[in-house]
C-alpha cells in the first residue's frame, strides 16, 4: 500500500516539473506563463522560444513526464488501477505544479503518453492522428480536435473492451484537460468580456479570444 501511494506521489512531482518554465527562464530569460496562451508546455515555447525546443519540450512531457511513470509501474507490477493512478497523478501534477504555485500546462502531451503507458494502443493511435494529423497539419489549429480526441476516449476505451480501470483512467484523463481548460492558469477573464463567452471559447478553443493569433502571440506590455 505504501508502495502504491509513492507511485502516485512520485508520479505527481514527476509530472509537476516544470521543465517549460526553466527552459524559458534560462534560454531566454522570460515566463512562459507571460506569453501567449500562457501555458506551461510544449506548443507556447515552440511559439515563443523555438520550434526545436518545443518539439523536445513536448517529447518530454509526453515520455517522462507521463509515459514512464505509468510504464515503470507495470514493469514492477502494480496493478492496473496503480497505473491508472499513477497516470491520472502526472497530468494533474503537469496541469497545476505546486512548483510554480499550482499553474503549468494544458496536459495534452503527458495525457498522451499516459494513454500509451497504459499500452491503449488503438486510443493512443486514433487520438494522436485526430490531434496531429487533423488538428495540426489540416487545420493548423489543435485546439478543437483536443477536445474531439479527450471527450472520444472514454468512449473509445468501452468500445475496445478495456478494463473498468482503464475506462475510469479515460475518463479521468478527459476530466483533467476540461478541469484545466476551464481553470486556465487562474488569469483574470479579460476586460469587458462575458464570462459565459469566455468560458465557452477556452471549452471549444482553448482560448479566452476567438482569434487564435492574438492569443498565441501575446507578449506582456514591456516586450512590446
Amino acid at each position: 500500500m505504501l508502495t502504491d501511494a509513492a507511485f502516485v506521489i512520485g508520479a505527481y512531482l514527476v509530472g509537476a516539473i516544470p521543465s517549460a518554465y526553466l527552459v524559458g527562464r534560462y534560454s531566454k530569460g522570460i515566463d512562459i506563463r507571460e506569453f501567449g496562451s500562457g501555458n506551461v508546455g510544449a506548443s507556447n515555447v515552440m511559439a515563443h522560444i523555438g520550434k526545436w525546443t518545443g518539439l523536445f519540450q513536448g517529447l518530454f512531457d509526453f515520455a517522462v513526464k507521463g509515459a514512464l511513470p505509468v510504464a515503470l509501474a507495470g514493469l514492477l507490477d502494480r496493478s492496473l488501477a496503480v497505473q491508472a493512478a499513477t497516470g491520472l497523478a502526472a497530468i494533474a501534477g503537469h496541469n497545476w505544479s505546486p512548483y510554480l504555485r499550482f499553474t503549468g500546462g494544458r496536459g495534452v502531451a503527458t495525457a498522451i503518453g499516459v494513454v500509451l503507458g497504459l499500452w491503449m494502443w488503438e486510443e493512443f493511435l486514433i487520438i494522436v492522428v485526430t490531434m496531429a494529423v487533423i488538428g495540426w497539419l489540416m487545420r493548423r489549429d489543435t485546439g478543437l480536435w483536443v477536445l474531439a480526441a479527450m471527450l472520444s476516449l472514454p468512449v473509445l476505451a468501452l468500445l475496445f473492451g478495456r478494463p473498468v480501470e482503464l475506462l475510469s483512467a479515460s475518463v479521468g484523463i478527459a476530466v483533467l484537460l476540461m478541469a484545466k481548460r476551464l481553470t486556465a492558469n487562474w488569469e483574470p477573464l479579460p476586460a469587458g468580456s462575458q464570462t459565459l463567452r469566455v468560458l465557452a471559447f477556452r471549452v471549444l478553443w482553448d482560448r479566452d479570444v476567438p482569434r487564435r493569433e492574438s492569443w498565441t502571440e501575446r507578449r506582456p506590455e514591456a516586450q512590446e
